[in-house]
């Protein structure tokens, strides 16, 4: 990384000068009234300060906010052909500013501008931008693997059953498809998330947790089965939350039009 690198620079000059620690924390403990002490710095010195800096630091901050807009100029190159909503993309915009200000979390705000951009360029109008930020603020990364694992085992080519050839008329998802998959998709929950899925007999509660999680924030659906703790399988689907989601992050989507058909 650059020397010149603001990131580069603050993990420099907060984090990596313990000599400097003790005095930062003094300044922070009679601005704010904070009666904090740690002998001789050390980490717990180091998380205090980057915490704190991530709240009141200007200068970090504006650096941020600027960083930003350079990446989402990138995404209005033909906003004047868009569909999108203008206050709702403003909306959106000024939720991630705040965000990713006081967050500097990297991987997020790379997916916050994936959003925004995507809303921007889709040839169907993506309503509520702003929510989807939201929820995305929410998230963290077990959840995102977790839905692009639900995406993959859950969303296959040829999964719906087309009556009729005209979309919204017959086109219709079975359950038994995807309950016969309940195998499929803890074991791939488990493999995503590093578990050793070999002999089987990893806990498959942390993956339903997690799934469950997602359920709660409108992305999935879970399918009623009967279950029996703590090895038996679970089934879950997309929602109409998520499968949108997805699509604004870029990923590919199987049965995306079955999905938004009236």
């Amino acid at each position: 990384m650059a020397i010149d690198d603001p990131l580069d620079a603050y993990e420099t000059q907060y984090l990596k000068d313990e000599a400097a620690l003790p005095n930062k924390l003094a300044k922070y403990a009679s601005d704010f009234g904070i009666k904090l002490a740690f002998p001789g710095g050390g980490l717990a010195a180091e998380i205090f300060i980057k915490a704190l800096d991530s709240l009141f630091d200007r200068d970090l901050g504006i650096e941020r906010v600027r960083e930003l807009l350079e990446l989402l100029k990138g995404e209005f190159a033909h906003v004047d052909r868009t569909k999108a909503n203008h206050e709702d993309v403003q909306k959106a915009i000024q939720l991630v500013i705040w965000y990713d200000r006081h967050e500097r979390d990297n991987a997020k705000r790379e997916r916050y501008v994936k959003v925004i951009g995507s809303a921007l360029k889709s040839e169907a109008q993506i309503r509520d931008v702003a929510s989807f930020i939201q929820t995305f603020e929410r998230l963290n990364e077990r959840d995102i693997i977790v839905l692009k694992v639900i995406n993959k085992v859950m969303n296959k080519q040829g999964d719906w059953n087309q009556q009729n050839p005209v979309i919204g008329r017959g086109t219709k998802l079975h359950p038994s498809t995807l309950i016969g998959r309940a195998q499929e998709l803890a074991n791939q929950v488990g493999l995503a998330r590093g578990q050793a899925t070999e002999r089987n007999l990893y806990n498959r509660e942390e993956g339903y947790t997690i799934c469950n999680r997602l359920q709660g924030f409108g992305l999935a659906h879970e399918l009623e089965q009967t279950r029996e703790l703590p090895l038996t399988n679970y089934v879950f689907r997309l929602s109409i939350h998520g499968v949108v989601l997805l699509k604004l992050l870029g990923e590919d989507v199987p049965n995306y039009e079955y999905y938004m058909q009236p």
